[in-house]
């Protein structure tokens, strides 16, 4: 799964906090390239194909999962690719410590399911989704370590092999990267 970015002529970040997008467009007031809207992502105001490549980091996991692809997918150009790293909820152990925790997080998330990641394939003709930190989640315990690197990179290196021998093991893992592409308006198998 690679992905190479050229650096980009424009960058537009949206959020639906007010308060978010005052922030980031005073830290960026310098860079003419990038831009800050106030937007819902399950309705984008953006035309059809507006973007080469839409981004997120822990996002879908607070929208309606269909409507904010949906939408990505009818701003992404014919070549566009969407990124997005989310977190997974299958894993009854981290569920738990979620439900112990509630302080860390907000009341619309929702971990995705792997229902939610087949949704991505009514959108895009290329959805390619990587697993991440299943057993890898043990060396937690070692972060003030100095070993805690070593045991990280060998605990990744063990999720992978995992992942890849046994695939059903993966819904397990703690995150995911989705990468979509090629909406399903630009795709030859769309009958329209």
């Amino acid at each position: 799964m690679a992905f190479d970015l050229p650096e980009a002529a424009h960058v537009t970040g949206i959020d639906i906090s007010k308060v978010a997008i005052e922030r980031l467009a005073a830290r960026a007031a310098d860079d003419l390239r990038l831009q800050f809207e106030v937007m819902d992502a399950e309705n984008l105001e953006f035309p059809v194909g507006s973007f080469d490549v839409v981004c997120g980091s822990g996002i879908l996991h607070h929208l309606d999962v269909k409507r904010s692809l949906a939408e990505i997918a009818r701003v992404l150009s014919a070549e566009g690719s969407a990124i997005f790293l989310e977190p997974l909820g299958h894993n009854v152990f981290i569920n738990w410590y979620r439900r112990m925790t509630p302080s860390m997080r907000s009341v619309d998330e929702h971990p995705l399911l792997m229902s939610d990641l087949q949704i991505a394939h009514q959108h895009f003709a290329s959805v390619e989704v990587k697993f991440f930190h299943l057993m890898s989640l043990g060396a937690v315990g070692l972060r003030k370590w100095r070993i805690f690197e070593a045991a990280l990179g060998g605990l990744d290196a063990a999720d992978a092999a995992l992942f890849s021998a046994l695939p059903g093991f993966r819904k397990f893992a703690w995150m995911c990267v989705m990468v979509l592409g090629t909406p399903i308006r630009f795709s030859s198998s769309n009958p329209s």
